[in-house]
């Protein structure tokens, strides 16, 4: 019997025209991107978008833009990741952008970078051109790609050979990423080229993408995550990308397109898995019929998935059919949901990473996963933990290829930001599972709570017991210093409300309020409380009334001027 490899064999690569050149000679007339634009599908082959990125970068460098820094902004698209493949390809740096961001930022961004041009998507014109002419930079519409596309074709034919000559230092500065993060200013993250390219070969050494695969890509992609895993692993290993609708959209999408990776966040797949849950269980018969059938799949051992997608086939097809791999990052997931789509027959791998390392440095194999944790580091990288406590844990630190330049303008952020053997310090709090020796990310070192005795609690703890009752939609634990300057412990939840109102909590006015106040404190002294230390115990909730603000990949910002107001919170006090 033949041994299977844990590692795959994969072609090294050092710069992402490298990437983008071998995968056209390797693949082809196979489909690289499907695009729909009013109502029709086209399918762009690996030659196609070879010659687009020829075409463009010979526009933009036939623009005086060789050498210089390019800013992209705008929602997932052919187009955006057109410019981003023609920038890296010779002519300059890419600096993607949030497309969320308000203009005030979007104009720091482009002035802190010193950006001398920026492409943007249409719903982003009445921003973007005003704060253009302001700086005195260059604007491109990516509504206009094909003049530009036709443009780059003349100048190649009248002899302009700029895309030839061009030579890329692949250690040199050719990604700025200004990190979006939930705590704290946006810094410049500064990746050359060979730091994402050799996470992107470190990855797939350890999963499997094959050129059958199609992603559907609904992360946004200005996110160093979407655009390493969704977007150039997949044109590296030859399959292919659609771009999600809408949100709202997204079922129908998956239909459509039938992705067999799809790349999420945890929040994206707690809902989803919400919505899963609550369909199948509202047919009568579905919750038993649920039940049953997780019974199976975990009794058939190495044929869990096979057996699942046939005793789950309706929930299969509800993801096109041939969903097999869930790659989820960003944040901790839920064991829980983690193991229940196993047994709906879908692998889940979970990594962890920053912008800062390109951004995978630990994660899941095809081999080797295991819930609750973040797997172990890529090949070529080392971790560490720093000054663990007593129970293991301390800041999370790793050294590779992948691991980023510095950031941007700023040496001493650069310098603080290392140890002196050279690892990069995320901090993250992890520690070291003793059964698996896998990673567990703990929480975060600035979100650290230091209440009055002097004790320390992570406010993630807090969250994740929090997270498990249906009645809490989303909810951030922090620290809350009373009248007399003691830190407790607090929460601020935004309730699910149409859970709730299923449960007979419903109404209006000051009634409803006290109601809510009544519901939660029970919540928090039989969900939370019970199961925690007395020093660690919540002593004040705030309920919200809408969603709390969050970045691009969910997350929630804790420093948050919004977040941090109770001007839209009932109050009540748990002990």
């Amino acid at each position: 019997m033949k041994e299977e490899k844990l590692v795959y064999d994969v072609r090294p690569i050092s710069t992402i025209r490298e990437l983008i050149e071998t995968s056209a000679d390797e693949f082809g007339e196979r489909t690289a991107f499907v695009v729909k634009k009013e109502g029709e599908t086209r399918e762009l082959s690996y030659r196609r978008v070879l010659a687009d990125v020829r075409t463009l970068a010979t526009f933009l460098d036939g623009h005086g833009l060789e050498g210089k820094k390019v800013a992209v902004i705008g929602k997932n698209s052919y187009e955006w990741s057109l410019t981003y493949l023609a920038v890296t390809s010779g002519v300059g740096i890419i600096v993607p952008i949030d497309k969320d961001l308000k203009a005030p930022e979007i104009a720091n961004i482009l002035t802190f970078s010193e950006a001398a041009a920026v492409v943007y998507s249409a719903e982003l014109a009445e921003t973007v051109v005003p704060l253009a002419e302001q700086l005195g930079i260059d604007a491109y519409a990516m509504a206009q790609m094909e003049t530009y596309l036709a443009e780059g074709a003349a100048l190649l034919d009248g002899g302009n050979d700029a895309y030839a000559r061009h030579r890329i230092d692949p250690f040199a500065l050719g990604v700025l990423i200004y990190t979006s993060g939930t705590t704290g200013v946006a810094k410049g993250v500064m990746l050359s080229q060979h730091n994402i390219c050799s996470d992107i070969v470190a990855v797939l050494k350890q999963v499997k993408i094959t050129p059958d695969d199609r992603t559907l890509s609904v992360l946004p992609l200005h996110h160093t995550y979407e655009s390493m895993a969704g977007f150039l692993s997949m044109l590296y290993a030859g399959g292919s990308i659609a771009y999600m609708t809408s949100l709202t959209h997204l079922l129908a999408d998956f239909k459509e397109y039938q992705p067999t990776i799809f790349i999420a966040v945890p929040l994206l797949l707690k809902t989803i898995h919400g919505a899963i849950l609550k369909k199948v269980k509202a047919v009568p018969g579905g919750a038993a019929y649920l039940t049953v059938g997780k019974a199976i799949t975990t009794l058939s051992g190495a044929f869990t998935n096979a057996v699942a997608e046939k005793v789950f086939g309706n929930i299969h097809a509800v993801f096109g059919g041939r969903l097999r791999l869930i790659l989820c990052g960003a944040a901790a997931l839920d064991s829980a949901i983690f193991k229940d789509f196993e047994k709906l027959g879908f692998r889940v791998l979970c990594g962890y990473g920053l912008t800062e390392t390109s951004p995978i440095c630990v994660m899941h194999s095809d081999h080797v996963h295991r819930p609750g944790t973040v797997g172990l580091p890529i090949c070529g990288s080392k971790a560490k933990i720093l000054q663990p406590n007593a129970d293991g844990i301390g800041e999370l630190a790793v050294k590779g290829p992948n691991v980023m330049l510095g950031y941007y303008n700023d040496p001493e952020a650069t310098a603080a930001a290392f140890d002196k053997e050279g690892y990069f310090k995320t901090g993250d709090l992890a520690m070291v599972d003793p059964a698996s020796g896998h990673y567990k990310i703990t929480g975060r070192l600035k979100n650290m709570i230091v209440i009055g005795n002097g004790k320390k609690v992570f406010p993630e703890e807090i969250e994740v017991l929090l997270e498990k009752c249906e009645a809490v939609k989303e909810c951030m634990a922090y620290g809350h210093t009373d009248e007399q300057g003691y830190v407790t412990v607090a929460v601020k939840i935004f309730p699910d409300f149409e859970y709730l109102k299923k449960e007979g909590v419903d109404g209006e006015g000051e009634a409803f309020r006290k109601q809510l106040e009544e519901y939660f404190r029970e919540v928090i002294k039989e969900k939370v409380n019970r199961n925690l230390p007395a020093y660690k115990a919540v002593r004040k909730i705030t309920l919200r009334y809408r969603e709390f603000d969050k970045t691009t990949t969910k997350k929630i910002r804790r420093n948050s001027a919004d977040n941090l107001s109770d001007e839209t919170a009932g109050e009540s006090s748990a002990t």
